[in-house]
């Protein structure tokens, strides 16, 4: 172990929260909640030892793992610990391009387990960094099979009491998932965070493909360019041998594109893949299974949704965690600790009160210092209220109409804009990977309420209920609930989008959709606009707990394209002109889950 990786050690240690015992004191006393962990875990070790080879599976492709044993003396201790894998097609250990040796298992807190008696190991997904194969479709049943494959393989080892967790984010987060799905009989935890548990819901969200899973394959995360090689290869002759077979692989971007609908069958691969992709297809099997889970998100996340969904309609000993930040990232949460507690509790049948506490921990956006943190047993919270607001009308790109409490609907009333193919984001950010929308200003039109009055909770799912008509037969829209300070700096709060032909709402699916509208998205659902003719559109956008500050206002924008939108084949041409009704017989509103109180007069008024 080097001396930067000595340093790297110490610093995540210091995040557990676990104090060093000193020689001749007492044993500290135990404490174990959300970001705390005290008396229960021994720090017993400060080295570790790591070796790579090749494990072959049924079919005999062979995947690159990484192994990370606890030493002491630089030789791995002789004995049997749990273990916990992460399944990546981004590199299980690679070179970046300034010849920094990048280890996933750091990125994702879970190193530190290593101190208290766990082994780590990292394996490269079929198709991608150093293992063979070439990947047939986006997290398949191939890719489960040799989960199940690799964590009874990680069971049997000389090493491993048999425990066996996974663990991950984004793609790894589904991979995690996805190793429940089989069943693996050493099994018996996940940790799977900001990641999907409905595959079309996730990409396809609303009917429009138009996120990060449009970009095109990139030649190192994806191939396996400067992927570490195995120890065995000496040379790097069988990563490079290996790469050479990744090309042959399913391209991720024209997956999605292939299949417009649910139900539709995919060219490249002849199956109805999302039905084969998706977490939620095999919920019986995740619940037979057993397993403890952890999941985790944020609310400034594409897959916030996702996790609150999953949460709801399982029913293993679960808990959710949603934090405030962005894709992947846990900000000043101690998730090691976090980490150390769940596998603790699951793998080494530790009782340190995991189950015993509300199994919900969410963290609220601009909450005052020492209450951003809030426990619950239900989402969406029992005491929120729906708030109506109405879109009144007299908007035009750049000019706002009203967002009110008080409906103001005249016998006609229609705003319109034509869709702008080329919005352009208020700020300079990388469009190649952004999980987040920018703002857009003078994009589509826009609805605000004047300056609130008291702080204002929003917390739960908003639901845009829209009458719009178009002069085409299929339009897109995309719905930003923003926050405007009294500056007039704007952020985005949350957001949706819905293809108009995917407005209709059918029975969902789940014991439990949050009372939410559910568009299912099959072939036979769609329903074209008739040009010039109102039609109605609800719908939800994606969770959040925020507080909107007094003096702020509220907006709601409704757009026709975003940034984000690579996939060309989602243009309408011509650019369509798509008109917001708020007359009296089209009432177009915001639904808003409060906490509380909402006040949308002027001080002084």
């Amino acid at each position: 172990m080097t001396a930067s990786t000595s340093l790297v050690r110490a610093t995540l240690a210091a995040s557990l929260c676990l104090l060093p015992l000193q020689s001749g004191l007492a044993k500290e006393a135990k404490e174990s909640r959300p970001g705390v962990y005290r008396g229960y875990s021994e720090e017993r070790f400060s080295e570790w030892q790591k070796t790579s080879q090749y494990v072959a599976m049924s079919d005999g492709v062979k995947l690159a793992v990484d192994i990370y044993r606890p030493a002491v003396d630089g030789r791995a201790v002789d004995e049997k610990f749990p273990v916990v894998w992460i399944h990546t097609p981004y590199r299980r250990a690679y070179t970046d391009a300034k010849g920094n040796l990048v280890n996933p298992l750091e990125q994702l807190n879970l190193m530190p387990l290593l101190d208290h008696g766990y082994v780590l190991a990292a394996v490269d997904t079929r198709g991608r960094g150093a293992s063979f194969g070439a990947r047939r479709g986006f997290q398949d049943r191939t890719e489960a099979r040799d989960a199940y494959e690799m964590t009874e393989w990680f069971a049997s080892q000389p090493w491993s009491t048999g425990a066996i967790g996974v663990a991950g984010c984004s793609y790894l987060g589904g991979t995690t998932w996805h190793a429940a799905t089989v069943m693996s009989p050493h099994l018996k935890a996940i940790a799977p965070g900001c990641t999907d548990f409905d595959k079309y819901g996730f990409v396809s969200r609303g009917g429009t493909t138009a996120q990060f899973n449009t970009r095109p394959e990139n030649p190192g995360q994806d191939y396996g360019q400067g992927v570490v090689p195995v120890a065995s290869d000496t040379d790097g002759k069988l990563a490079a041998a290996a790469i050479a077979e990744h090309v042959k692989g399913t391209p991720m971007a024209e997956l999605w594109a292939g299949m417009r609908y649910r139900d539709d069958v995919s060219p490249q691969l002849g199956v109805p893949f999302w039905r084969e992709s998706s977490v939620a297809t095999y919920a019986k099997e995740i619940e037979r299974s057993g397993v403890g889970i952890f999941i985790w998100g944020n609310w400034l996340d594409e897959g916030s949704f996702e996790a609150t969904l999953a949460y709801n309609n399982l029913s293993n000993p679960r808990k959710l965690w949603m934090g405030e930040w962005g894709h992947c990232i846990v900000g000043d949460f101690p998730m090691a600790t976090e980490m150390l507690r769940f596998f603790d509790h699951f793998l080494k049948k530790i009782d340190n009160g995991w189950q015993r506490e509300p199994p919900i921990y969410y963290r609220t956006i601009n909450a005052p210092a020492g209450q951003e943190w809030s426990s619950t047993d239900r989402w969406p919270l029992a005491n929120a209220r729906n708030k109506t607001l109405h879109l009144a009308g007299g908007a035009s790109p750049g000019i706002a109409g009203q967002l009110t409490t008080k409906r103001i609907g005249s016998a006609v009333a229609n705003d319109k804009f034509v869709v702008n193919y080329d919005p352009k984001c208020s700020e300079k950010v990388d469009l190649y990977f952004l999980m987040w929308p920018c703002v857009v200003d003078k994009h589509g039109l826009s609805y605000a309420t004047p300056p609130l009055t008291s702080d204002t909770h929003i917390a739960g799912h908003p639901v845009a209920d829209l009458w719009i008509s178009a002069d085409q037969n299929d339009v897109d829209l995309f719905v930003y609930l923003e926050d405007i300070t009294p500056s007039g700096d704007v952020s985005i709060v949350t957001h949706g989008r819905l293809r108009a032909s995917h407005r209709g709402e059918q029975r969902p699916p789940y014991r439990d959709f949050m009372g939410l509208p559910y568009h299912r998205g099959e072939r036979g659902d769609a329903q074209p606009l008739v040009p010039g003719t109102p039609a109605r559109m609800r719908l939800d956008l994606l969770p959040t707990s925020t507080i909107v500050k007094a003096g702020h206002r509220l907006r709601l924008t409704v757009a026709g394209s975003d940034p984000r939108q690579r996939s060309r084949n989602v243009k309408f041409d011509p650019p369509p002109t798509i008109s917001i009704h708020s007359d009296r017989e089209h009432a177009s509103q915001l639904m808003l889950p409060i906490v509380g109180e909402f006040s949308e007069e002027v001080r002084g008024e």
